[in-house]
């Protein structure tokens, strides 16, 4: 199972600031090169008409279901917030199909400090179903369960053959921030990554990730 620090990535968490963040980015970005510099005006223009100090950390919803995913940068631990509910209404909206795998598979995804182990202690929410993201940016291309870790976890343990999940890729969850800022720090980790590694096919605005946003 993936070995959690999510108390301490939480109380941390509090305390990023996620301008100062944005700003070191699109500073690095600037120095880069000229497509660096192309990008990084366009995401300054965007934090300048749609971001205050006050959005962050965001205010999870009495009666929504959410998942918080937190993430360490220099400057400290950002918390992505998803907006579960949304993204099973999206799932279908959009008549997703699901993905049956083993158990034995998908119990990696797990964070271990997400779930209670005791089944008998196990609160049951079966509301929303089993999602997995796997992302570079987020994830580090391995696959992390956003909802259901519990279901695995318990499928897993009784030795199943098979569970149902959906699995989401790169770019197919950006529906499923509860928050903009959370989706514009996804994008923004794409493009500068994108800028500071010089991969090649950025010439053009046209693959920049924020022109999802």
């Amino acid at each position: 199972m993936v070995e959690s620090k999510m108390e301490k990535r939480e109380k941390e968490s509090k305390y990023f600031q996620p301008l100062k963040h944005i700003s070191s980015r699109i500073l690095e970005m600037e120095r880069k090169s000229e497509y660096g510099l192309r990008v990084a005006s366009k995401w300054s223009e965007i934090v300048k008409y749609t971001f205050r100090d006050g959005d962050y950390p965001v205010v999870h919803p009495i009666g929504r279901e959410t998942f918080s995913l937190y993430a360490e940068f220099p400057l400290g631990v950002f918390e992505y917030a998803f907006d579960i509910d949304g993204a099973a209404s999206h799932i279908v909206a959009e008549e997703i199909q699901y993905e049956t795998k083993n158990p034995s598979t998908m119990i990696a995804s797990v964070d271990a400090n997400n779930i209670n182990k005791d089944l008998d202690k196990m609160k049951k929410n079966h509301k929303n179903p089993v999602m997995i993201i796997e992302s570079q940016y987020l994830t580090r291309s391995m696959p992390y369960c956003i909802n259901g870790n519990h279901r695995i976890f318990e499928a897993y343990h009784n030795d199943e053959e098979q569970i149902d999940v959906y699995v989401f890729k790169e770019l197919e969850f950006i529906s499923f921030f509860y928050d903009a800022l959370s989706k514009a720090i996804y994008l923004l980790e794409m493009d500068y990554h994108n800028v500071i590694q010089s991969v090649t096919w950025t010439d053009n605005e046209k693959h920049a990730a924020y022109t999802y946003f």
